[in-house]
């Protein structure tokens, strides 16, 4: 057997063997040196050192941007909220004239409003009783009632079932006109303005008295 494959089989040896056995050495009769953890009468000990043992290097953790953690943190705090919640009509800032009222919301929502949600109005920081139920609407109207005149903050907001709030749009002014009640000419109001008296009878005219012919 020649050196090489006899150094080879040793090294296979000393790392299949555990750190702790021994290792035996002898030449046998043809020659060839042989080692094996088994002893042998003419067999000589190796010292056998304890292998180089290193710690496995721990995993380099996955990059975790801090602003998408946060994001995400804040959005698993606030169960089913809206990416988009916005009053797309009427547009912010301007006047609406609504004699009764009542102001028509056009809200987008995305995704769209789920069941056990509710759309609701807020006026001035004040919840509104009308509520809209969730059932897949991507787009949503909702109707505001009996909105006096004058200037308001207006805001869309989704609740769940126990009125807690999920999500609320950025409110619009809604500058809303309606026909006062003291405006004359206004039918049947109090101040309703006078109307022209009627023109003057002709004062009666006594008939010419009946002529003989």
């Amino acid at each position: 057997m020649s050196r090489t494959l006899l150094t080879a089989l040793c090294s296979a040896l000393l790392c299949a063997s555990p750190a702790w056995a021994d290792v035996y050495t002898w030449t046998d009769a043809n020659g060839n040196t042989v080692y094996s953890d088994k002893p042998n009468p003419n067999a000589k000990r190796i010292e056998v050192s304890a292998p180089n043992s290193m710690e496995a290097p721990k995993p380099i953790p996955a990059y975790e941007n801090s602003s998408s953690s946060s994001s995400s943190n804040s959005s698993s705090a606030v169960s089913g909220s809206y990416r988009r919640l916005e009053i797309t009509s009427p547009a912010n800032d301007t006047p609406v004239r609504a004699n009764d009222g009542n102001v028509t919301l056009t809200v987008a929502l995305d995704p769209p409003l789920r069941a056990g949600h509710l759309l609701r109005a807020r006026v001035d920081g004040e919840l509104t009783e009308q509520a809209l139920p969730g059932a897949g609407q991507g787009q949503a109207e909702l109707t505001v009632t009996n909105l006096d005149r004058g200037s308001h903050l207006v805001e869309a907001v989704v609740t769940n079932s126990q009125g807690n709030e999920i999500s609320a749009s950025t409110g619009i002014t809604l500058h809303v006109q309606r026909t006062s009640l003291n405006q004359p000419g206004r039918i049947g109001g109090a101040n309703q303005a006078p109307t022209a008296p009627a023109a003057p009878a002709a004062p009666n005219v006594p008939r010419p008295p009946a002529t003989g012919g």
